[in-house]
């Protein structure tokens, strides 16, 4: 897990720095056409490069329980349900994320052997795709870590813990602290106000 955590911190360091590259080219874009009445020569090209290259933080989406998943009825279940409910989405999600990776890579592996550029950039696709064939691996990858997490947490009847965890990796959300985990335990001492600044 320390690898996953590390890769995704990568990832999402990488992002930032891709979604800043595409609002530039925007405003240059803007701009250009605003004082030039033409637009940039391979701007579209970069920007959907930038585009693809930004789903490259999936995997820390995932560990931070940022994807998109509609909780808002499965935060309801009892904690047993919920957690089996997890396991059943996280593994088709590995299952899917694993398949479009899987064809990313093989369109790469194309793109290399056949040399293919794109249109208005003299750059090749292959890198660009690898790198977002990559991160979806990692986001597989940490899906499926996920599922054994839950697997093992319901084998130890933690199951209140794991249901509050829902997809968080709390290390990498939150640090050593064991928030969520402090939390519960506050809730148990009766606290009810526990929690209201991270749900």
């Amino acid at each position: 897990m320390k690898v996953i955590r590390g890769l995704c911190r990568v990832f999402t360091f990488l992002c930032m720095i891709f979604v800043s590259a595409m609002m530039l080219l925007m405003v240059a874009e803007v701009g250009y056409r605003t004082f030039f009445n033409r637009s940039i020569i391979g701007g579209t090209e970069w920007a959907q490069i930038l585009l693809l290259l930004n789903m490259s933080s999936f995997g820390a989406s995932i560990l931070a329980n940022r994807q998109v998943k509609v909780n808002i009825l499965t935060s309801r279940f009892d904690p047993r349900l919920q957690v089996i409910f997890d396991i059943v989405i996280l593994t088709l999600s590995a299952l899917a994320i694993g398949a479009l990776s899987a064809a990313q890579f093989g369109y790469a592996v194309k793109s290399f052997s056949q040399n293919i550029s794109y249109v208005n950039i003299p750059v090749p696709q292959w890198p660009f795709v690898a790198v977002f064939a990559m991160s979806y691996g990692v986001a597989a990858i940490t899906a499926v870590l996920l599922v054994v997490r839950k697997i093992i947490a319901a084998v130890k009847g933690e199951w209140e813990l794991e249901a509050a965890l829902e997809d968080t990796d709390e290390l990498f959300a939150f640090g050593r602290t064991g928030v969520i985990a402090g939390v519960l335990e506050r809730k148990k001492n009766g606290d009810t106000n526990a929690g209201g600044d991270i749900w």
